[in-house]
């Protein structure tokens, strides 16, 4: 019997080595799932900051196209004021011309009657007559110009879309 504590201390032995073996393989794997774990998480956050340089991508871009929608709301915004101002111009033009006609279609009338009369009379006045002419000449030069000034401000409108702009 002597050998049998012997035994029991190398069995004691044997076992604790086992046991330890056991402890380390649980360690190992709980290592190992730490590790996968820790593997997990770095993916997730490479993917996660791909996701975010591909948000600041669009955000600049985005940007980019608000900067430009702006600066070509502005170029179109400074376009019409220019319009408008021409616009302005050419109806306050008109306005004088047609206040010229109508002087000069008050004028005529007035001339028109005065030779109405001298034709009743059955006397012709040269100067009476020649006036009437000439102040319907000058009615129909007010109306060229008031229709050469409608169609440059027409011309004016179709430019930018001839142009394409």
């Amino acid at each position: 019997m002597t050998q049998f504590p012997k035994i029991q201390a190398r069995f004691d032995a044997a076992l604790a080595v086992f046991e330890d073996a056991a402890e380390n393989s649980a360690d190992a794997e709980k290592l190992e799932e730490q590790a996968a774990k820790i593997e997990r998480l770095k993916e997730e956050l490479t993917t996660a900051q791909d996701a975010l340089d591909e948000a600041k991508a669009r955000i600049d871009e985005v940007e980019a196209e608000r900067k430009a929608a702006v600066e070509k709301a502005e170029n179109q915004r400074v376009a019409l004021v220019k319009q408008i101002d021409t616009l302005d111009k050419a109806r306050a033009t008109n306005e004088n011309n047609l206040t010229k006609a109508r002087q000069y279609n008050k004028h005529l009338k007035k001339l028109n009657s005065g030779l109405r009369k001298q034709n009743e009379e059955h006397v012709g006045d040269a100067d009476l007559i020649n006036a009437s002419l000439e102040a319907e000449l000058n009615q129909i030069k007010e109306q060229r110009d008031v229709d050469l000034e409608e169609v440059n401000g027409i011309l004016a409108r179709m430019t930018p879309l001839v142009e394409g702009n």
